[in-house]
């Protein structure tokens, strides 16, 4: 298979001294302040305060469906759509890291590095959340495919695991708690027997099962 960024990079510059650099320049909130906001985080899911989420489906048109089922599971009806899908995030980590994209920074974006953006505990965690130089995108983005992208992708999720691996396990320990495993279990069950369109129950219960779930290395 031919793959242009390989292509590219083994002409120009080696796939290593690449991968080192978006390493090294991607910018992190400090370790001090993350503690701070994923417990402010935390809080807000279980206290029924304001807390965020990107659209779900075409146009965000599912998103009616993550907003109930955080309601019926955290009893929190305070869960919004983020206006332009990465504002929040946005606003987070320009505060946090007194940055300003364009004024202080250029040419980087932001970017969740476990995804899980319709998750209402990762799509504003500071953990999870990086100003990355955009030269990066083709080897984070959505889209991007190869092998150099999947290892490029290890490499950095691996980093960031390390970095912040207290939150992440505590993150881990609360979507895996057995309690709201059953809840999630029995939110579905009563789903499936109360509403007639099943394919998109069950395509949404895919999607919360794959947004819901722990962020794990081998």
């Amino acid at each position: 298979m031919i793959d242009s960024y390989e292509k590219f990079l083994t002409k120009y510059v080696s796939k290593e001294d690449f991968f080192n650099f978006g390493l090294s320049e991607t910018i992190y909130i400090p370790t001090e302040k993350v503690n701070i906001e994923w417990s402010n985080l935390k809080n807000r899911i279980f206290e029924n305060k304001t807390v965020f989420i990107r659209g779900f489906g075409r146009d965000a048109a599912g998103t009616h469906l993550f907003l109930d089922f955080y309601k019926k599971i955290f009893q929190n009806n305070n869960i919004l759509k983020d206006p332009t899908n990465n504002q929040q995030p946005t606003k987070l980590i320009e505060k946090l890291t007194g940055l300003k994209k364009n004024k202080d920074i250029r040419n980087y974006q932001v970017s969740h590095i476990f995804g899980r953006t319709k998750n209402v505990f990762t799509f504003t965690a500071p953990w999870n959340i990086v100003f990355m130089p955009k030269i990066l995108d083709p080897f984070t983005g959505h889209e991007a495919k190869g092998v150099m992208v999947e290892e490029y992708q290890r490499l950095f999720q691996e980093q960031s695991y390390q970095k912040f691996k207290p939150f992440i396990d505590e993150y881990n320990d609360i979507i895996t708690d057995i309690n709201l495993v059953q809840s999630i279990k029995k939110y579905f069950e009563e789903l499936h027997s109360t509403n007639e369109d099943e394919k998109i129950v069950k395509k949404f219960e895919k999607a919360v099962r794959e947004e819901l779930s722990p962020i794990e290395f081998a």
